[in-house]
């Protein structure tokens, strides 16, 4: 962008808030907002962009600035946010890579800035094809327009004989897709796949052949350069004070104290931290991808599907185990530490982190969970890179309990426990064989009572088995027939019956609930959120949105299309960064989202009942509704139901027991305490 090396003279004199009125709302708690960005408190208000450009870094101010504009402000034309940029400027002055001009070229046929002031980034959202980054460019360059005094001076000299920008943009976009199957070891694999009518004439045929025949190898090969060359060359760039923090801090085997490192260069230990900022910024923004270390973790990220143990990772990448020269740490080591995106804790390899692959495990496990919360790991080792005994060790790390090569996901109440661990065992149980195989921590006596209290569970010549199994002589005597949703193999052992697919439909999928046409789905904001991450969804929310398995969907949203894609053995949603910073939401907080019939896309705040209100409007609150305290007594029950697909259902043992199939710990409370008098009678 270049604005920091501009002189104050080339710098508008024009007061913010003249330059962009929407500023002027920034008041208050919004203020807080802007405040940040500069030293004065109101600095929108009192400088121009002349004056702040001597106090801070002026390109962090409007990359904040185009950010906060697309979060707040996506729905106001242009050129009302925009007054004093000249419409007759062209529209080269906005100096946008080919990507962010093929996205205008669709939007507008107009050569100058006015045609696009003309629409909102909403519009500029609704592109086919253009991404949360490319309406970041316009909007940053507007504001990189309206800030300098001359903004023509941005414009070069063009070349007609240029190619289009869509052109540009292809030739672009092949190079970089041949150097990723390279970086994958795929360079005889076509880039390119062309479907045409069977009957089409011969030089279209042919023409189809060669393109389909092109691969990496018929590209330019850019000289590639080392990964360990690209860590020696970025660490000597480094001063003696940043080394000593990389050497004794970041990537040290045993980090010092910041307070050791700081009386060494006679700083405090704040100053060491800040350092320690720095040069992680400075090695990361090096490292991108397209670069040598940026592709190498990029390609370690997908052997980490959620989780790899560092041993199978070294062997399918054994160049991240040799030492980097002069620090006498493995190469994994240095990328775990200088990478957000990559690490390593206790043997195991993630991405972003343990924390996401945890998170996402538990997603994964409950798609095949059973009513009864069993995981048949044979179901799950087909889903995943791992092998079963790698899977098994990452199972017990996160602390799942396994029984008989199933997982139990409903542990948080002993009659789950049991309930789980005799479907997992397959055959009736006394209560010592169920203590020893569940390996519990608590007296027989309080899992006999809660078995007792369990509909689920009978009791029958000393031993338990499940009520679903029907008696257990049956059970034992017809060995090779069905017992309900289960079988019986040849040993005597039940087996719930495998369905084709294994995976949760929406009507099952915990979080997830219907209103009329709409699914919500409720989940928590992780950092990687914020980040801009995608992440893995269950494959309830990926079937209510319409996607199938093998396929990527495109949802409409007033903030562009949203990506569902199911080609991995997780669906994954891609970012929602943009919806997130609309609404100001933090690490922490609960959103829903909206999946509507119509095939659009949105995420909302879910509304908050305090918890002195009535326990059902509470899981109302919970499952999404919008108006919980406003909802008609009359109509509480039918909304509950429908939303776990009970439509018509008015009873409350059969709402609540659809609830405990789905293991909704938190509603399940909330209707107890509604229904404990009533339940039993229902």
């Amino acid at each position: 962008m270049g604005v920091n090396s501009l002189p104050a003279t080339e710098l508008s004199q024009t007061l913010w808030v003249d330059l962009f009125p929407w500023l002027d709302n920034y008041v208050s708690d919004r203020a807080a907002l802007l405040e940040p960005l500069a030293p004065s408190p109101d600095w929108w208000f009192s400088e121009s962009p002349s004056f702040t450009a001597l106090e801070v870094d002026l390109e962090k101010v409007l990359s904040e600035l185009a950010a906060l504009y697309i979060a707040h402000h996506a729905s106001e034309v242009l050129s009302v946010s925009f007054p004093l940029v000249d419409p007759a400027l062209p529209l080269a002055a906005l100096v946008l890579d080919t990507r962010a001009s093929t996205s205008l070229g669709r939007l507008t046929s107009g050569k100058a800035i006015g045609a696009l002031l003309e629409h909102t980034t909403t519009a500029i959202f609704g592109v086919r094809g253009t991404s949360e980054q490319s309406v970041h460019d316009v909007v940053l360059n507007l504001l990189v327009c309206a800030v300098m005094a001359d903004p023509r001076s941005r414009i070069e000299g063009e070349d007609d004989s240029a190619s289009t920008p869509a052109i540009t943009a292809l030739l672009d976009d092949l190079e970089q897709l041949a150097m990723w199957r390279r970086v994958r070891g795929q360079d005889a694999r076509p880039l390119v796949t062309v479907e045409i009518d069977d009957e089409s004439p011969e030089p279209i045929q042919e023409l189809a052949a060669r393109i389909s025949a092109l691969t990496p190898n018929d590209l330019p090969d850019a000289d590639r350069t080392d990964v360990m060359d690209e860590i020696d060359n970025l660490f000597s760039q480094l001063d003696e004070r940043e080394s000593l923090v990389l050497r004794e801090r970041l990537v040290a085997r045993v980090p010092q104290r910041r307070g050791a490192i700081g009386a060494r260069i006679g700083v405090g230990s704040g100053r060491v931290g800040q350092i320690e900022s720095e040069v992680k910024a400075k090695l990361n923004a090096a490292c991108g991808f397209g670069t040598a270390v940026g592709n190498t973790l990029a390609s370690l990220r997908l052997e980490i599907q959620p989780v790899a143990s560092l041993e199978r990772l070294l062997e399918l990448h054994p160049s991240i185990a040799a030492e980097v020269p002069g620090y006498g740490v493995p190469l994994w080591l240095v990328l775990d530490r200088l990478d957000d995106y990559f690490e390593v804790t206790d043997g195991w390899a993630a991405a972003p982190g343990v924390a996401a692959a945890k998170k996402r495990t538990q997603t994964l496990l409950e798609d095949f969970e059973s009513p009864n919360g069993v995981v048949a790991l044979g179901d799950v080792a087909e889903s995943v890179s791992m092998s079963r005994s790698e899977l098994e060790k990452w199972l017990a790390w996160c602390g799942v309990i396994v029984v008989a090569g199933s997982a139990l996901t409903r542990v948080r109440r002993i009659s789950d426990l049991a309930i789980g661990g005799l479907e997992a065992l397959g055959s009736s149980q006394t209560v010592a064989e169920l203590v020893d195989a569940l390996q519990f921590d608590r007296s027989e006596r309080s899992l006999e009572r809660a078995l007792e209290a369990d509909d689920r569970a009978l009791f029958d010549g000393g031993r338990w088995h499940l009520q679903a199994w029907g008696s257990a002589d049956s059970v034992a005597e017809e060995s090779a027939s069905e017992v309900s949703d289960f079988n019986v193999d040849g040993d005597g052992i039940v087996r719930r019956k495998r369905t084709r697919n294994v995976w949760k439909t929406p009507e099952q999928t915990r979080r997830l609930y219907r209103s009329g046409g709409t699914w919500r789905y409720r989940t928590t904001v992780t950092a990687e959120h914020l980040r801009g991450s995608g992440f893995a969804v269950p494959a309830g929310v990926a079937v209510a949105a319409g996607c199938v398995r093998g396929e990527t969907l495109e949802l409409d949203s007033h903030l562009g299309v949203q990506a569902v894609r199911w080609t991995g053995p997780q669906p994954t949603l891609g970012t929602i960064r943009r919806f997130l910073r609309e609404l100001s939401v933090v690490e922490g907080e609960d959103v829903l989202l909206e999946l509507w019939h119509d095939g659009s896309f949105r995420v909302v705040r879910p509304a908050i009942v305090h918890s002195d209100i009535d326990p059902l409007r509470q899981a109302l609150a919970q499952i999404g509704n919008r108006e919980p305290l406003r909802t008609s007594e009359r109509h509480i029950i039918r909304i509950l139901a429908e939303a776990v697909g009970l439509v018509g259902e008015d009873r409350p043992r059969k709402i609540l027991r659809a609830y405990e199939d789905r293991g909704e710990d938190a509603i399940i409370d909330l209707l107890e305490a509604a229904w404990v008098k009533e339940v039993p009678d229902a």
